[in-house]
């Protein structure tokens, strides 16, 4: 009985491994990790003009239009400190076993803080994680020595990277000043 148990196994595990799931990537993405927290952080302090009331109103106004729900996504609105902190989510997804389409894989959470001083404002994007039974911080798919490692990590923390890149840059648009519009006539 043990024997046949032992075989099943063997079989069932080979038969895992040639239905794994395909990956469009091999590798990891170059996620910055905070030497301090050792937690996969996005900073940056961006040099624009405007007074740190200036700019944190330009931050909120961003945030109430790129967040679907701005309400639930602000967390914190500090005008006295000019800090703003939201917290939102990426929807990653899985190349299904066709290598053609892709199947939901969830939700992986961040948080985004922003910073305004005088001519300047600093953003963090930490906290990334996945909600399973508990947290599970994207940092332990950096780990490939953990047993529940699978390839399609790479793709995952590729969407992440991607779509952390793409919230950075619409966040760089949002803080530059409205262009004023003269009507000469």
């Amino acid at each position: 009985m043990k024997k046949e148990f032992l075989t099943m196994v063997c079989v069932l595990s080979i038969l895992g491994s040639l239905m794994a799931q395909k990956t469009q990537y091999n590798d990891f993405p170059n996620m910055p990790i905070d030497e301090n927290t050792k937690l996969v952080s996005y900073r940056e302090v961006v040099q624009q003009q405007g007074s740190s009331t200036v700019l944190y109103d330009r931050a909120v106004k961003w945030a109430n239009g790129y967040f679907s729900n701005p309400m639930v996504a602000i967390k914190k609105a500090d005008k006295d400190n000019t800090t703003l902190v939201c917290e939102s989510n990426i929807k990653i997804s899985t190349l299904s076993k066709d290598g053609k389409t892709f199947q939901a894989a969830g939700f992986v959470y961040y948080t985004l803080t922003i910073e305004a001083k005088e001519n300047r404002y600093r953003y963090t994007i930490t906290d990334i994680y996945k909600r399973e039974s508990a947290r599970f911080p994207i940092e332990k798919w950096l780990d490939q020595s953990r047993p529940e490692w699978t390839a399609v990590r790479y793709d995952h923390l590729h969407q992440i990277d991607e779509a952390v890149h793409k919230l950075i840059a619409a966040l760089k648009e949002g803080m530059l000043p409205e262009k004023v519009i003269v009507d000469e006539w």
